[in-house]
């Protein structure tokens, strides 16, 4: 169905598009004696939603972030795929035009928010350093406006908590400084890479319920990388779930979670405890992911398969399984009559 247009001739839908990652591949080492950690990954974000990167440690998350905001550490490289940030083609990223995507096309969100923070400077002046790197504003103006953020952050008397050092602060309060930090420069694209893991169960729900808040508020896109499936489900509107550097499903947060349509997607969810569960209940993954550089001409998740097949070692595509929905599975069919993942 094709889409309206507005007055102006321009695709109202197309324009909320604000990221399309597509088959990026990292290296490190050279083409021949090194390896690549992620692998054909595919994701995108809209403006006003919020995506969630799940998956094991190792499975490529973090060094997909790093690569949308432009900061692939030391010897890793971009070998290929295209990353579109709201107009920009990272890939071939002129230095000037990286200078614009930091900060102002996309803000980024570590794990630990103290040693995201330099503990000698005041945290009002690091908001306002934030704001003046990206805008031509004043020194007042920008204090003015790290004021503004850290009340919209939930800080009671901005004012006097813009002289407080980060060694002054709570760990939730932390992380919000370093919320306040990424949105300075006005992103419309807010990378967090766990931003909870340092963070107890009640901050872990203001912080999010406040990211939720951000997307809507200022219409900008949020992708957050998390092991918390629940913390998935409480926020996400699309779930992107990686394994071994690869993007293995893609779909509405809700149906994702509830159908499943990759073995690895139900074996996370089968991992997880409920209420009502017991220690019997829970199934351990089989196996061990895949080490980095091992030979995969299939499909990664095969040794580790209830449901794999001999064709399952051959070449595995993504495949559109419904409405906004893809899966890298050749028996995802097997999967598709699951009411319930826990079942």
């Amino acid at each position: 169905m094709s889409a309206s247009v507005n007055g102006n001739g321009a695709d109202p839908v197309a324009s909320r598009s604000l990221l399309s990652v597509r088959d990026l591949r990292l290296g490190v080492g050279g083409e021949d004696s090194g390896f690549e950690p992620v692998v054909g990954a595919t994701l995108r974000a809209d403006r006003g939603e919020v995506v969630g990167v799940v998956g094991e440690s190792g499975s490529g998350k973090s060094l997909t972030m790093r690569a949308i905001a432009g900061l692939l550490p030391p010897g890793v490289e971009l070998r290929g795929g295209a990353i579109d940030v709201d107009g920009i083609d990272v890939a071939t990223a002129s230095k000037a035009q990286l200078r614009k995507l930091h900060g102002e096309k996309v803000g980024m969100i570590f794990q630990e928010p103290m040693t995201a923070l330099n503990p000698t400077m005041r945290i009002g002046t690091q908001i306002a350093e934030a704001a003046r790197a990206h805008h031509d504003v004043s020194r007042a103006e920008a204090k003015r406006r790290a004021i503004e953020l850290l009340g919209r952050m939930g800080f009671a008397d901005p004012e006097n908590r813009y002289r407080l050092y980060p060694h002054e602060l709570s760990g939730g309060m932390r992380q919000r400084v370093v919320i306040a930090i990424a949105l300075a420069g006005e992103p419309g694209l807010l990378l967090c890479d766990e931003p909870t893991t340092a963070l107890d169960a009640t901050v872990t729900m203001r912080v999010l319920d406040l990211l939720v808040g951000l997307a809507s508020e200022f219409d900008i896109g949020v992708i957050i990388v998390t092991h918390d499936l629940g913390v998935a489900a409480r926020i996400c509107d699309r779930i992107v779930v990686m394994y071994a550097g690869r993007m293995v499903e893609e779909g509405p947060a809700g149906e994702v979670l509830r159908r499943p349509r990759h073995p690895y997607t139900l074996a996370l969810l089968r991992a997880v405890p409920t209420r009502d569960s017991t220690i019997q209940d829970l199934r351990a993954i089989p196996g061990s992911p895949p080490r980095p550089g091992d030979d995969l001409p299939g499909c990664p998740f095969a040794p580790r398969c209830e449901f794999a097949e001999p064709a399952c070692l051959g070449p595995v595509e993504v495949t559109a399984v419904g409405d906004g929905r893809m899966t890298a599975c050749r028996r995802h069919e097997v999967l598709a009559g699951m009411v319930s993942a826990r079942g």
